[in-house]
Protein backbone atom coordinates (compact mmCIF):
# COMPACT_ATOMS: atom_id res chain seq x y z
CA UNK A 1 0.00 0.00 0.00
CA UNK A 2 1.48 3.37 -0.97
CA UNK A 3 2.11 5.80 1.89
CA UNK A 4 -0.46 8.34 0.70
CA UNK A 5 -3.20 5.64 0.75
CA UNK A 6 -2.33 4.85 4.37
CA UNK A 7 -2.47 8.53 5.31
CA UNK A 8 -5.78 8.91 3.47
CA UNK A 9 -7.25 5.90 5.29
CA UNK A 10 -6.08 7.19 8.67
CA UNK A 11 -7.52 10.65 7.92
CA UNK A 12 -10.88 9.10 7.02
CA UNK A 13 -10.80 7.07 10.26
CA UNK A 14 -10.14 10.25 12.25
CA UNK A 15 -12.98 12.10 10.48
CA UNK A 16 -15.40 9.23 11.21
CA UNK A 17 -14.33 9.16 14.86
CA UNK A 18 -14.72 12.94 15.16
CA UNK A 19 -18.19 12.71 13.64
CA UNK A 20 -19.25 10.02 16.13
CA UNK A 21 -17.85 12.03 19.03
CA UNK A 22 -19.68 15.16 17.86
CA UNK A 23 -22.94 13.22 17.81
CA UNK A 24 -22.29 11.82 21.28
CA UNK A 25 -21.47 15.27 22.66
CA UNK A 26 -24.67 16.70 21.16
CA UNK A 27 -26.72 13.83 22.66
CA UNK A 28 -25.12 14.31 26.08
CA UNK A 29 -25.75 18.03 25.92
CA UNK A 30 -29.42 17.42 25.12
CA UNK A 31 -29.67 15.04 28.08
CA UNK A 32 -28.13 17.60 30.43
CA UNK A 33 -30.61 20.24 29.26
CA UNK A 34 -33.50 17.82 29.84
CA UNK A 35 -32.20 16.96 33.31
CA UNK A 36 -31.91 20.65 34.23
CA UNK A 37 -35.49 21.21 33.09
CA UNK A 38 -36.66 18.26 35.19
CA UNK A 39 -34.67 19.49 38.19
CA UNK A 40 -36.11 23.00 37.87
CA UNK A 41 -39.63 21.59 37.68
CA UNK A 42 -39.09 19.40 40.74
CA UNK A 43 -37.61 22.29 42.72
CA UNK A 44 -40.67 24.43 41.92
CA UNK A 45 -42.99 21.61 43.02
CA UNK A 46 -41.06 21.10 46.27
CA UNK A 47 -41.23 24.85 46.93
CA UNK A 48 -45.00 24.83 46.43
CA UNK A 49 -45.39 21.81 48.71
CA UNK A 50 -43.26 23.48 51.40
CA UNK A 51 -45.47 26.55 51.14
CA UNK A 52 -48.62 24.43 51.51
CA UNK A 53 -47.16 22.60 54.50
CA UNK A 54 -46.23 25.89 56.16
CA UNK A 55 -49.73 27.29 55.50
CA UNK A 56 -51.34 24.22 57.09
CA UNK A 57 -48.93 24.33 60.00
CA UNK A 58 -49.68 28.02 60.65
CA UNK A 59 -53.48 27.75 60.35
CA UNK A 60 -55.46 28.01 63.58
CA UNK A 61 -56.92 24.89 65.15
CA UNK A 62 -54.19 22.54 63.95
CA UNK A 63 -51.80 21.25 66.58
CA UNK A 64 -48.22 20.90 65.57
CA UNK A 65 -47.04 17.31 65.52
CA UNK A 66 -43.71 18.44 66.94
CA UNK A 67 -45.44 20.00 69.95
CA UNK A 68 -47.67 17.02 70.72
CA UNK A 69 -45.87 14.27 72.63
CA UNK A 70 -46.37 10.73 71.40
CA UNK A 71 -49.05 8.69 73.22
CA UNK A 72 -46.53 6.46 75.00
CA UNK A 73 -45.18 9.37 77.14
Amino acid sequence: MPPHDDIKRRLIDIEVLASHQETMIRDLSDMVVQQWQTLDSLLRKVGRLEGQINEKRDSPGIESVAETPPPHY
